[in-house]
């Protein structure tokens, strides 16, 4: 195995703000707002490759745990609040907005349960007849968007379109 080593791109253009998977350890239903190891882990192991092309920015959210998802799958009866995360990454978004963006491109990255949070705040704050010149994209990792059979939008978003080439802007990538 080698180490590709990579430098933070100090003067970039854009950012990226990431919504990272169900990784919290938390014994809770919904996590907490400080980060363990598993959050610092993943945001390292996932997104801080993207330094390289973005600022970045990575809100904490109180996700839903892998412990109340481990619970729910054995029968036992767990009450996670999701609002509870959406509403952080919502706040973090327009905290983000007001404070950091000063006009710049974004690229919005999530995966799993973060890419739902995204798929979200997507739909009730960037899915307008006028789409918000900042959004560059939305890569939505391992979570369902749906489209009308034969076009690009018309399901999970009224107006943001799949992106259909990688010169494409205000569209979202899923894998």
């Amino acid at each position: 195995v080698e180490i590709e080593r990579y430098t933070a791109k100090a003067d970039s253009a854009i950012d990226c703000f990431y919504v990272y998977p169900t990784v919290s350890l938390d014994q809770t239903p919904n996590s907490d707002l400080k980060p363990g190891p598993e959050e610092l882990a993943v945001v390292r192991a996932q997104f801080a490759r993207f330094g390289s092309q973005c600022r970045l920015f990575a809100p904490m959210y109180r996700q839903v745990t892998l412990t109340s998802l481990r619970a729910s799958l054995a029968g036992m009866m767990t009450m996670p609040d999701r609002a509870l995360g959406y509403n952080d990454v919502l706040a973090a978004w327009r905290h983000y907005l007001e404070h950091d963006n000063k006009g710049r491109g974004v690229v919005l990255v999530g995966h799993s349960q973060g890419s739902g949070v995204l798929a979200q705040l997507i739909t009730n704050e960037l899915d307008k007849p006028e789409l918000d010149s900042r959004f560059i994209a939305g890569l939505l990792i391992g979570t369902n968007v749906t489209v009308k059979k034969g076009d690009v939008v018309g399901g999970t978003f009224k107006n943001v379109p799949l992106c259909r080439s990688n010169e494409q802007l205000g569209c979202i990538v899923v894998y």
